[in-house]
């Protein structure tokens, strides 16, 4: 059998266009002239073309989100909230990637990945609670302005998020923006951000 021929055959076999399973086993090389060394070459060469594949399908995913980092604070005081009332903030300075909606208040993963969220809030003598929402399930919360005199609370967190999933922050009580007492200028002590750590 010519050379090109043989071949033909071989690769008829290891793609599964026949669907005699004992042709990929040693005997194979007596019944159609096959040499059995090129068709595990070649079986081999077809999983590493599929690795290679997968490996690209994920260096692509993290390269379309490398750039993904909000931050976003109040100016102004928003007085009282009601329970459920979702935070729409007033000064959005840094929105890399554009995934936070400043309009709505919500961040949207652009990407599988392993996310960073902070939430602050700062009241005086009046209490306040902020709560960090997932897909509508609050996943941590902070509170200030329960002592006397001003404080302020806080909390960071790690998150998994698909792609598409929802992040946002809710408030119940009073909820302050910023203030300038100490002549320094304006401290935004009510604010949201998050970063993409890592890309799954």
């Amino acid at each position: 059998m010519h050379q090109s021929n043989m071949l033909m055959l071989c690769l008829f076999v290891v793609f599964g266009l026949s669907i005699n399973v004992c042709l990929l086993e040693e005997p194979c090389y007596n019944r159609c002239g096959c040499d059995f060394s090129v068709i595990k070459k070649l079986i081999k060469l077809e999983e590493e073309v599929e690795t290679i594949k997968d490996a690209l399908k994920e260096v692509t995913g993290s390269a379309n989100c490398k750039n993904v980092a909000f931050r976003a604070q109040l100016t102004q005081d928003l007085g009282s909230v009601t329970l459920g009332q979702k935070i729409i903030y007033d000064s959005v300075e840094l929105n890399l990637g554009n995934a936070f909606h400043p309009f709505h208040g919500v961040f949207t993963a652009p990407c599988d990945g392993i996310y960073l969220f902070s939430i602050t809030i700062g009241n005086s003598n009046r209490s306040g609670v902020i709560h960090l929402k997932k897909n509508n399930v609050t996943i941590e919360y902070a509170w200030a302005g329960h002592n006397a005199g001003w404080d302020m609370g806080g909390v960071t967190t790690v998150v998994k998020l698909n792609a598409g999933d929802d992040v946002w922050v809710e408030g119940r009580g009073i909820i302050a923006g910023a203030n300038s007492f100490d002549g320094i200028g304006a401290r935004k002590h009510t604010a949201f951000s998050g970063t993409l750590l890592h890309a799954l």
